[in-house]
């Protein structure tokens, strides 16, 4: 399951959320947010899930908050 920015596997009892924006190392903004709500709604509503991995894709996990959409937000 992707959701453009998110991306969501299952492996029998494992989710696995890859935040996926390697370009900006995966910071998050309001599109990121929002995918990873959706994504992790549906993680819960699986009785079979177990264990959660959150990964990112490329050379970094997460550099946090995306500057560009901190300065359009605040």
């Amino acid at each position: 399951m992707a959701h453009g920015t998110v991306r969501l596997t299952r492996e029998g009892v494992v989710a696995r959320v890859t935040l996926n924006r390697p370009d900006v190392r995966n910071a998050f903004n309001d599109q990121m947010l929002e995918d990873l709500l959706e994504v992790f709604t549906a993680v819960r509503a699986n009785p079979d899930t177990r264990v959660v991995v959150l990964t990112g894709e490329g050379k970094s996990f997460c550099a946090g908050g995306d500057l560009h959409w901190m300065k359009r937000v605040i």
